[in-house]
């Protein structure tokens, strides 16, 4: 009797542990949901840069959903606390959102300002080189209109001292008594300065020299050229030979002078080129003459026939 009665207690126990479990409300979903977005909104950058504070309000609120489950198998609260962690979950994820895009906003806003400011440097780095350019170039200028003064002024300086050389040589020759020619500017020795047939110098010629000599040192850009001329009396030939030495007589006296051999050329022209008629004695005595022609500034003689 007592085994029976044993035996329908363990029967009756069992029963009941079976009711029990059967009614057991199932984990709601919504916690299971709320899990996952937490779990993603965890691995969000964003989410743990901007909104750590609404993230860790949404483990609050699952934690206690997970309480709510686990220890009173409270269904209605866990959904209720459940979803309160899910929507704490997006406002964080959304959030982070807002704050991240304003966040590359402001960070644009920077670069922005930033370039705008490197394009300002630059920009002034421009005009700054501009400005120097310009006022290399204005110096520049300056120095060219300068030195053309300059060269103007020293052509000036140059053409007056040469225009003064000039008069001073028209004033010194002028003295010998020179006169301008075909050839240039001549100065007449007449026979008086030889002896009839002779080429050498008599002693009245040397003060004409030294006023020759003088003139051509204080000249020294001009050569002459020294050429002897006789009469029709003799022969050609001996005339020829005659006024060549004349002409070499008056050269050599000058180079005694202190005047350099290569700006005196000396030729004979014997009885060519008459001056005079020779039929009277005075107008032979015109041809027999040595004359001295002036080269211009640069030492060049006019075409002598």
């Amino acid at each position: 009797m007592k085994t029976r009665w044993t035996t329908l207690a363990s029967s009756i126990a069992a029963t009941l542990a079976l009711a029990a479990c059967s009614t057991t409300p199932p984990r709601s979903s919504y916690l299971d949901d709320a899990h996952r977005s937490y779990d993603q909104a965890t691995l969000n950058a964003d989410v743990s840069r901007y909104a750590q504070g609404e993230l860790a309000r949404a483990r609050d609120a699952l934690e206690r959903a997970d309480r709510a489950w686990s220890d009173k198998r409270d269904a209605e609260e866990t959904r209720h606390l459940a979803y309160l962690a899910s929507q704490r979950t997006q406002m964080a994820m959304n959030m982070a959102e807002q704050r991240a895009a304003d966040a590359r906003i402001e960070s644009a806003g920077v670069e922005r300002e930033r370039l705008r400011a490197d394009l300002r440097t630059r920009e002034a780095q421009v005009a700054n080189r501009n400005a120097q350019m310009a006022t290399a170039q204005a110096q520049n200028a300056q120095a060219q209109a300068q030195f053309a003064q300059t060269q103007a002024q020293n052509a000036q300086a140059l053409a007056a001292a040469e225009a003064e050389r000039a008069n001073r040589l028209q004033r010194e020759l002028a003295v010998l008594a020179a006169k301008p020619t075909d050839h240039g500017l001549v100065v007449m020795l007449q026979d008086v300065l030889f002896d009839t047939g002779q080429a050498t110098l008599k002693e009245g010629a040397q003060s004409k020299l030294d006023q020759l000599a003088s003139v051509l040192k204080n000249h020294p850009e001009r050569r002459v050229m020294v050429e002897g001329f006789t009469d029709s009396v003799g022969s050609g030939d001996s005339n020829l030979v005659l006024s060549r030495a004349r002409a070499e007589s008056v050269r050599n006296a000058l180079m005694a002078r202190g005047v350099p051999a290569d700006r005196i050329e000396a030729r004979g022209n014997g009885q060519m080129r008459p001056v005079a008629s020779n039929s009277t004695q005075a107008g032979r005595q015109q041809n027999r003459r040595v004359e001295v022609v002036f080269s211009d500034e640069q030492g060049k003689f006019a075409s002598v026939n």
